[in-house]
């Protein structure tokens, strides 16, 4: 869709998959700003495991199996707390489009403020429940709906 219909469909961020993507990323990181931040997943990892925000100096694997996005240093934020919204759709047919959105979706919080002075606080950057359960300011959604 970029290629057909140009930059607003560059929605997502840039994102490489080590270890094949590994000079690249060396690149990139040598290229960048100063303060340009990627966040490094696990490619075979759930529940928030592995998962690290590195800068220009931090270490990557150089063996294993890796995601590595562009990381949106100034997301959308709600009360100063990060957090992500899923939608469920099903796309049918393309020509004609026909597309249905299930009527419940799923938003999910970071339970500490969003900042990018400390990268290391995993409540403040990740949305992920098996993390954020964790944290000391968890608050169950104890809501029978």
């Amino acid at each position: 869709m970029i290629r057909e219909h140009g930059e607003e469909y560059r929605i997502a961020p840039r994102t490489l998959v080590l270890p094949d993507d590994y000079k690249r990323l060396q690149q990139e990181r040598e290229d960048a700003e100063k303060n340009k931040l990627w966040i490094l997943k696990p490619a075979n990892s759930a529940c928030g495991r592995g998962i690290r925000i590195i800068g220009k100096t931090g270490s990557v694997p150089k063996k294993g199996q890796y995601v590595v996005c562009d990381y949106i240093s100034k997301p959308h934020l709600i009360n100063g707390y990060k957090y992500d919204l899923r939608l469920y759709v099903l796309i049918t047919s393309y020509e004609p489009l026909c597309i249905y959105l299930y009527h419940e979706g799923l938003v999910r919080f970071a339970t500490a403020k969003y900042n990018t002075k400390n990268t290391k606080v995993r409540f403040a950057h990740l949305t992920n429940f098996s993390v954020n359960k964790k944290s000391d300011a968890y608050k169950a959604n104890d809501s029978k709906q």
